[in-house]
């Protein structure tokens, strides 16, 4: 009996245990170049099977997408039509999903992981309970939620040694189950932080201890898993079979712009705002160390670019000018290293469209947050979701190096929080040395005058 129920679920839910290939499916490049090649490329997914790698935006910004082989003939004969500007980047998506090589990682040795490789969920969490046995006194490593298919949602708290009393910076990956370079940064980076007291890196020794340190190096477990079992270019979390994009969930100009309302769309973002279980575990886990807060970093992938506040709108706010020029020696640094070239600015300004419901804009209208940035990590479409093994490594190297520039300006909370943990001043010492000696004057005066 359990067999025939088994083999029914099976039969009318075929997608449960599918596995989605790309054998054959072309990585696409099309540049529209005026209001007719826009409309042709918003309207591709009425008519074909298309994946939008880097979707449709604004004039003159190239739109990725992945087209199946069944579908690419009258799709190139359309585009003839159209007279668009195409190129091929992958011949064979498929192809170059297989090159991404994934390893296990060996519990209790931390050096069978590394950053060469992509690694599975249960092996980067088994990573982080080992690091918090080898760091106990400054790494813990908690649940902030369960997803829908149970899995927790672990975050990595890091005060070294003197960083208690600092302000606060809280780095999140992998809110998008595709883009498997985030949580690899987001992991080199907690490393870096961890191994600073060794390094000769002197700037990155001061930066780990001016802060205290969040990492959430995959919001997304069940769709990061997803990824790799199933569906190499799912996007939202595992809510139903359809999902939700969960970086247009959060509670900022939700539904307005850049989303859409139909479950089988990537951008669907939800019946309502923080509606997914996910969302609601990152909420109350910033709120909950919303006091001193600084920095908010989230990483994606692809495009090369820092994207800053507000993704809703093209107008640059608040104190956007400010963390634009941060951003602007952010990407020198980068370039410094492998010539690796960034743009920085609003959505609109950077990837050409914009949007609503993002994590880090709801971080900053929330809490007033001064500095927040997302990376769309290399590269710029190459490769896209397909980055080799290879790119892992230097890709993480340059990454550090525009994160650390980023990190050195202090807020004026920050500096009041610092004269706090110092204590008093050089003027403040002498005033009060002063003070003591004059006091021990006046004692001796008085033992030796009415002795």
């Amino acid at each position: 009996m359990c067999l025939f129920y088994l083999i029914s679920f099976l039969l009318f839910h075929p997608n449960y245990c599918a596995i989605k290939k790309y054998t054959n499916y072309t990585l696409y490049r099309g540049v529209p170049v005026n209001k007719s090649h826009l409309n042709f490329f918003n309207s591709l997914s009425e008519m074909f099977d298309v994946n939008f790698w880097t979707p449709p935006g604004s004039l003159y910004k190239p739109i990725d997408f992945v087209l199946a082989p069944g579908d690419k003939k009258a799709f190139l004969k359309m585009a003839e039509e159209y007279d668009v500007y195409l190129s091929t980047l992958i011949a064979d998506v498929q192809r170059a999903f297989d090159m991404q090589r994934v390893k296990s990682y060996i519990r209790r040795n931390l050096g069978s992981f590394d950053w060469n490789d992509f690694y599975r969920i249960n092996d980067i969490y088994n990573w982080l309970k080992d690091l918090k046995d080898k760091y106990p006194e400054f790494v813990k490593v908690e649940s902030i939620g369960t997803t829908y298919e149970k899995r927790p949602i672990l975050a990595v708290h890091v005060t070294l040694p003197g960083s208690k009393l600092r302000s606060k910076v809280i780095v999140e990956g992998g809110i998008h189950a595709r883009e498997w370079i985030g949580p690899c940064f987001v992991t080199y980076m907690l490393q870096q932080i961890l191994d600073s007291p060794k390094s000769n890196n002197s700037n990155l020794k001061d930066i780990a201890l001016t802060y205290e340190w969040f990492f959430v190096p995959v919001l997304n477990p069940d769709g990061y898993e997803y990824t790799h079992t199933n569906n190499r270019l799912w996007r939202k979390n595992r809510n139903n079979e359809y999902g939700v994009d969960l970086n247009r969930n959060f509670d900022h100009a939700f539904g307005t712009v850049g989303v859409s309302f139909s479950h089988y769309e990537d951008t669907y973002c939800g019946a309502k705002a923080f509606s997914e279980k996910e969302t609601i575990a990152m909420s109350h886990f910033v709120r909950n160390h919303s006091k001193h807060l600084e920095y908010y970093l989230a990483f994606h992938s692809y495009g090369q670019a820092m994207i800053l506040p507000y993704a809703n709108t093209r107008a640059h706010m608040e104190n956007f000018d400010t963390v634009a020029a941060m951003a602007k020696q952010a990407a020198d640094h980068i370039a410094l290293r492998y010539n690796t070239r960034y743009v920085y600015g609003t959505a609109y300004d950077t990837v050409g469209y914009v949007t609503s419901g993002v994590s880090g804009c709801w971080v900053k209208e929330t809490f007033s947050v001064p500095y927040v940035l997302t990376f769309e990590l290399p590269d710029r479409g190459q490769y896209g979701f397909a980055l080799p093994n290879e790119k892992i490594t230097p890709t993480c190297i340059e990454t550090m190096d525009g994160v650390l520039s980023l990190l050195k300006p202090r807020t004026k909370i920050y500096d009041k929080l610092r004269h706090e943990h110092r204590g008093l001043d050089d003027g403040q010492r002498t005033k009060f040395l002063d003070k003591l000696v004059i006091l021990f004057n006046v004692c001796l005066f008085v033992i030796v005058r009415f002795d």
